[in-house]
């Protein structure tokens, strides 16, 4: 029901856009290129990732917070 009420709104946005004043080359081509209802690809960071750019992250904090106290 949601989605279907999105998919709605949808066409009446995409359509209020193709009428208007803006250029057409840099239109999106279909309603789903306008307005993804769905996110088919949700894209996951390995956590293996995460903990090294967490990691990282601690180790960039700590140096900075060294050179103000050295400062």
């Amino acid at each position: 029901m949601e989605k279907e009420k999105w998919r709605k709104v949808r066409t009446i946005a995409f359509n209020a856009m193709i009428g208007s004043h803006l250029d057409p080359k840099k239109l999106p081509k279909s309603e789903e290129a306008f307005m993804p209802i769905e996110n088919k690809n949700k894209r996951r960071v390995d956590p293996a990732i995460m903990e090294e750019l967490k990691r990282e992250r601690e180790e960039a904090l700590k140096k900075i917070n060294k050179d103000k106290q050295e400062e």
